[in-house]
């Protein structure tokens, strides 16, 4: 019967969806022209006040970049950047309040 009970709530309870990254452009590990905008893309709105997103060189360095978090997306502005390698820190919070965080890289070519 606690069998039964438990299984009932559980087939009750609310699926509580995460704010999880789907696609960015530049994609992880593209090789691309230097981009005028790099747009990170998850799978529910995004709470604004708790989602960012920045951007380092291969060195670690950050770079001040202009960043906005609208709806489902996060979206960096980076101006002029050189051919080199480059890493994507993120944070996302959804409506649920629970936080995800990740990176990636992308590399810059002539």
């Amino acid at each position: 019967m606690k069998k039964l009970i438990a299984i009932l709530v559980l087939a009750a309870s609310p699926a509580f969806a995460h704010a999880k990254l789907i696609g960015s452009d530049p994609a992880a590990n593209a090789s691309v022209k230097s981009p005028t905008m790099i747009k990170l893309t998850f799978s529910e709105t995004l709470e604004p006040a708790f989602s960012t997103a920045s951007l380092s060189d291969s060195a670690g360095k950050a770079m001040p970049v202009p960043k906005s978090v609208g709806g489902a997306t996060i979206t960096l502005l980076p101006i002029g950047l050189k051919p080199g390698a480059y890493h994507v820190n993120w944070r996302a919070v959804g409506h649920d309040t629970h936080k995800l965080s990740g990176s990636f890289g992308f590399k810059v070519v002539p």
